[in-house]
């Protein structure tokens, strides 16, 4: 019970510590919606497997404000069918809470998935389109140059995945690299 506790009071000091989002700082981070699965169908041959990662980096163009590229690989499989996505774009992100508390952001990715199936009845396809994302998130700061991340998002679909609306939970993490004064 010590532990616990010492560990939440030390999450709880850390958390609020001033982070560096300042100009010139660099955010690289990585994330996912913890959406690894592998499920066992009983009385299946067929198992089904989803995983997903999402890379960024971004310069702080200003005070509390980061432009950057990120990247989203993910795959699922059912059986011999197989997904996969590949997503490349812009996106920005501010931090205008008190001590950087919470963060939003928008960003635009070109998206391309692609569908793979040996069965007779289904035919390959490739869909291509982009996705408008938005976010919103706490950031629990651990020292001034690591954050773990929690967020929520929502995207709309445009071209081939113009029906496309998701929304999700993600955890991730940052590091902020500042440059050196010197």
């Amino acid at each position: 019970m010590k532990k616990l506790l010492y560990s939440l009071t030390m999450i709880l000091v850390f958390g609020f510590a001033n982070a560096q989002t300042d100009q010139g700082t660099v955010l690289l981070g990585a994330s996912s919606n913890l959406g690894f699965t592998s499920t066992s169908i009983d009385g299946s041959d067929d198992n089904q497997n989803n995983f997903n990662f999402d890379l960024g980096v971004a310069p702080f163009v200003g005070d509390h404000f980061a432009f950057g590229l990120n990247l989203l690989v993910s795959s699922s499989s059912i059986g011999d069918s197989k997904t996969s996505s590949t997503a490349v774009g812009p996106f920005t992100r501010l931090y205008p809470g008190v001590n950087n508390s919470f963060f939003v952001g928008v960003g635009y990715a070109a998206l391309s998935t692609k569908f793979e199936s040996s069965s007779s009845f289904i035919r390959d396809s490739t869909d291509k389109g982009g996705l408008l994302s938005f976010e919103a998130g706490v950031p629990i700061w651990i020292g001034d140059s690591l954050a773990l991340e929690l967020s929520m998002g929502y995207s709309i679909g445009s071209g081939d995945l113009k029906n496309t609306k998701i929304f999700g939970m993600a955890f991730g993490f940052n590091f902020f690299f500042q440059k050196k004064e010197g």
